[in-house]
């Protein structure tokens, strides 16, 4: 049978494509046979890819390129099939596992536990006369406890994380009131109802006051707060 020629000078020895060629046609076949499937590659094929790359980078001290005429799904076989040996044999396939839940999800589950929490401190957000706040309403739930906590918020209008961002501070009976604890910066978007988590910086002894102000993007250290846009005191 007569090859096609692939460029290389006659004395260079065949790289063993046509045979990469072959198992890379069945590794191929095995992981398309896996479908959805937890399949194991089989280890005969593994050990037979890893045993040609070694030969091949043995007889030539560099890394095969095979012809540029073999081509397997867009690209040198024996690449895309060393790529998936790796895939199969280095990363663990164990049993499948549920999705982790939705940052959304996650808070509206965190809501509804401290709705029932006997220790929780609840607030009523009250809008200032910043233009941002027309409209805006919701409440502060907070666990003294566990120091975790939910804001919700209502019409508050939206910001472009690019340009401002809103800020929670926590006055604390604890602390003097000119350094309020850092509640964490958040963005609220166009969609109605707005869940945020509290992300308390340091522990609160005694919450007195939430406060959201509208500061530049990553929040500020100590705010002047020039754009007070909500307050909620605690009863």
């Amino acid at each position: 049978m007569t090859r096609e020629r692939t460029g290389r000078p006659d004395d260079e020895p065949n790289d063993g494509n046509d045979t990469m060629d072959e198992v890379a046609g069945e590794l191929t076949a095995e992981m398309l046979r896996a479908d959805e499937r937890e399949v194991q590659l089989p280890p005969a094929l593994a050990a037979r890819l890893i045993a040609m790359g070694e030969a091949a980078v043995a007889r030539t001290g560099r890394t095969p390129v095979p012809a540029a005429r073999r081509n397997w799904l867009g690209a040198s076989g024996w690449i895309l099939a060393a790529a998936a040996v790796a895939a199969w044999v280095l990363v663990p396939r164990g049993p499948a596992r549920p999705a982790p839940a939705a940052p959304a999800t996650a808070v509206a589950a965190l809501r509804d536990s401290l709705l029932t929490g006997p220790r929780v401190v609840r607030a009523a957000w009250g809008a200032s006369k910043d233009p941002n706040a027309a409209g805006a309403a919701g409440e502060v739930l907070w666990d003294p406890v566990t120091q975790r906590g939910v804001m919700r918020f209502t019409g508050l209008r939206a910001n472009d994380p690019r340009e401002a961002q809103y800020q929670l501070w926590i006055f604390d009976a604890a602390r003097d009131e000119r350094y309020p604890v850092d509640g964490g910066v958040f963005d609220i978007g166009p969609d109605g109802e707005v869940l945020v988590r509290i992300d308390a910086r340091i522990p609160v002894q005694k919450a007195t006051l939430f406060a959201v102000t509208l500061e530049r993007p990553g929040g500020v250290v100590v705010s002047t707060r020039e754009r007070l846009v909500l307050a909620a005191p605690v009863a």
